[in-house]
């Protein structure tokens, strides 16, 4: 049996797959970690042929039961690490925008997955945000706080898409009406 830690990443995963698949976004996942953990991309049709656009949107993906829930806030102790990768690509002109997604799961791990033969339940939900902010020099951990507004789902992802796109080309000199 995997260990815990394991289980968590993997139902994190498939909770942003379910969400990629039904907002119609073709999503790439990576087996080695090399600061991201996937791409989202859009697909383009030009008659009937399909194919995904030249603009991506990368993510970082953690999952974990050790979150505080506040009213308005989600409230999570990320690796510094993972803090400076991120805010680093965030201040870099070059670099593809990137999205940390925090799946969180319920603390009782018999809620985290529920099959019936009417579906499928995935307990927990995944946010996101762009963590801004200078450098951290903490050694273990950053508190961050993600408005509980920011949840991923279809209709989010997609908007998400689109303001990484008019971002990208408000970089580059150009303007999407």
């Amino acid at each position: 049996m995997f260990p815990q830690q394991i289980i968590e990443e993997l139902l994190s995963v498939a909770h942003v797959q379910a969400v990629a698949a039904r907002a119609g976004v073709s999503i790439s996942t990576f087996d080695k970690d090399f600061g991201i953990d996937g791409t989202f991309r859009q697909i383009t049709s030009i008659g009937n042929r399909r194919f995904t656009s030249g603009y991506a949107l990368d993510f970082q993906l953690k999952a974990s039961i050790n979150c505080f829930l506040e009213p308005e806030y989600i409230v999570y102790d990320l690796e510094v690490k993972t803090y400076n990768d991120l805010v680093h690509r965030r201040q870099a002109s070059d670099a593809t925008p990137c999205l940390l997604i925090l799946k969180v799961l319920p603390s009782n791990a018999d809620r985290w997955l529920t099959t019936t033969e009417s579906g499928l339940f995935m307990g927990g939900a995944c946010y996101w945000e762009y963590l801004r902010g200078e450098l951290s020099e903490n050694k273990q951990s950053v508190r961050i706080r993600i408005s509980r507004t920011q949840e991923l789902y279809p209709e989010s992802l997609l908007m998400l898409m689109t303001s990484a796109v008019n971002m990208l080309l408000a970089e580059n000199g150009y303007v999407r009406n």
